[in-house]
């Protein structure tokens, strides 16, 4: 008899079980309250900066500080919140329930990738202490991050190393699952769209996370053991240290972004109730993106001194990958259309996601071409591109698949009236915050900096910023109280309350502990996730 089966419902195991589970569902919510915790520190970091530029002047936090916020928000947001919370959380939990398998195909494994990830946040942890803390921006860009004014360096490196070993051996642990452990009559071609996003995305992973490992590597060596990788006085290369990460770091927006699209994709679906148009044109748009992401890293670094050639080359590719991601978004319009569309607020949630990532999408198109990038490059309109194509996507994503799989993860409903307020607030307050953010990047506020100038348009916009900002923080707390309401007082849900055809929506809720039992579910051979048609009764 397997381990799993001795283990406890997560609401009944007490503190040693968590410690030493090994049950994917376990792992799952352990790794997504992690992110959750972090993704909140973040964001308070988020509002320090945005107060500190809200008008000229020192009046918040010392330059250093400014320095040590900008990192620490730019890489728990990116590393914690758009990667693990809800690759290891919701990845964890979702995908054997999707192929029908009882656990991920390495347990122990999975269990050592959330301990290996929870040792990196002890380490951003001891930044915060007086002393420890790391000032060179979430890139790691040298020389600055090779001089002592940096900050403590070996942490950084330290906690993408640990980062690095979890995200490996996730990638191994969903995609031997994806190919080893479904059940009879699930294929590749009706395979839920999320499941295929998560394995793409971690394909990307385990290509691309040792070329990370490797520029850190060098970072290290090259500010503790006195080698030359990146000094240009001694015959290194800064360009070297961008390259090799970009070349990974490019293709992890795809990561973060693509699990996203999955969940739009489920949702889409599920409050349109009809099946996804063009499933099959989806899953090739899906592996496309995975494939073209590492071939467009070079867009980071027009503004580097490198060779026209590469330029031009790498701002093709770059609107190259749009087509995929435009295929996306022209069949979930397909999907939507005609559909008995119901406005649920996990709906709302995608919606909104949407279009963020259209606005976000539209905006990086200026990014690509060379003549434009090389004006806005270093200025804050980058800045709100980002966190309207990454950012905000990603997060209103995330709050509404967090909706949408509450009756599977807790057995009770997430309150409907608080789903639909935290929305509002938040779709508002991020583009009033990021909107205004690209306005005044276009008209010359470069990013990154802790103080400005006077100029009286640049301190009405950052003004204008800042209540945006205001309102998306109050927008989160109210979904956080959403969880802690549901988890509390929520009303109990049946197996299936969204009347799904996907196979996790098949059992129990919340999911038994042996998930389908000892046997693979017995999937007919005309399964499908999108086989809708009957209409809605809740």
């Amino acid at each position: 008899m397997r381990e799993a089966v001795l283990e406890k419902s997560w609401y009944s195991a007490g503190l040693k079980e968590w410690i030493f589970t090994t049950d994917h569902k376990k792992i799952g919510i352990m790794y997504f309250v992690t992110g959750l915790v972090f993704f909140l520190v973040a964001g308070l970091f988020g509002l320090a900066i945005r107060f500190e530029q809200n008008s000229p002047g020192f009046q918040v936090v010392s330059p250093g500080f400014y320095n040590y916020l900008l990192t620490g928000h730019g890489a728990v947001m990116l590393l914690w919140w758009a990667i693990a919370a809800h690759i290891g959380g919701f990845g964890n939990f979702l995908l054997p329930l999707m192929v029908g398998a009882r656990d991920v195909a390495f347990p122990r494994l999975n269990a050592l990738s959330y301990w290996a990830f929870f040792g990196a946040s002890v380490m951003v942890l001891l930044t915060l202490i007086p002393g420890n803390q790391i000032k060179m921006m979430w890139t790691g860009y040298p020389p600055y991050a090779a001089h002592p004014d940096a900050g403590v360096t070996a942490f950084y490196v330290f906690a993408i190393h640990l980062l690095g070993v979890s995200s490996i051996a996730t990638a191994v642990n969903f995609i031997t699952t994806y190919i080893r452990m479904r059940a009879p009559n699930i294929g590749f071609w009706n395979t839920n769209l999320y499941v295929h996003c998560l394995i793409a995305a971690n394909v990307i992973q385990l290509v691309g996370v040792p070329s990370l490992a490797g520029a850190v590597t060098m970072l290290f060596l090259d500010r503790y053991l006195g080698t030359n990788f990146f000094n240009p006085q001694l015959g290194g290369d800064p360009l070297l240290y961008q390259n090799v990460f970009w070349f990974y770091s490019h293709p992890a927006v795809y990561v973060m972004v693509l699990p996203i699209f999955g969940f739009y994709s489920e949702m889409v679906a599920t409050f349109s109730r009809k099946p996804i148009f063009g499933y099959k044109s989806m899953v090739f748009a899906v592996w496309g993106i995975a494939i073209i992401s590492f071939i467009v890293w070079i867009h980071h670094m027009f503004t580097s001194g490198v060779p026209d050639w590469i330029r031009v080359l790498m701002s093709y590719t770059t609107v190259l990958v749009a087509v995929p991601t435009g295929v996306k978004i022209f069949n979930w319009l397909g999907t939507l259309h005609g559909g008995a569309i119901i406005l649920r607020s996990p709906m709302l949630y995608t919606l909104g996601g949407i279009f963020m990532f259209l606005i976000g999408g539209l905006t990086g198109i200026p990014n690509a071409m060379v003549a434009i990038d090389l004006g806005i490059h270093d200025s804050l309109f980058v800045v709100g591109h980002f966190h309207y194509v990454l950012g905000m996507a990603v997060t209103l994503g995330i709050f509404g698949a967090l909706i949408y799989w509450f009756p599977k993860i807790t057995g009770k409903m997430y309150p409907e009236g608080i789903g639909k307020a935290s929305f509002w607030l938040v779709f508002a307050g991020a583009n009033i915050f990021y909107f205004t953010q690209m306005v005044v990047g276009f008209i010359g506020m470069p990013r990154r900096y802790p103080d400005y100038p006077p100029i009286p348009e640049w301190i009405t916009l950052n003004q204008i910023s800042t209540i945006g900002a205001v309102i998306l923080g109050i927008g989160v707390l109210v979904w956080v109280w959403g969880i802690i309401k549901g988890l509390t007082s929520g009303e109990k849900a049946n197996a299936n309350p969204w009347q799904s055809p996907s196979l996790e929506w098949q059992i129990d809720s919340p999911a038994p502990v042996d998930n389908f039992g000892d046997k693979p579910p017995k999937v007919g051979p005309d399964y499908h996730p999108y086989k809708y048609g009957a209409p809605p009764t809740f």
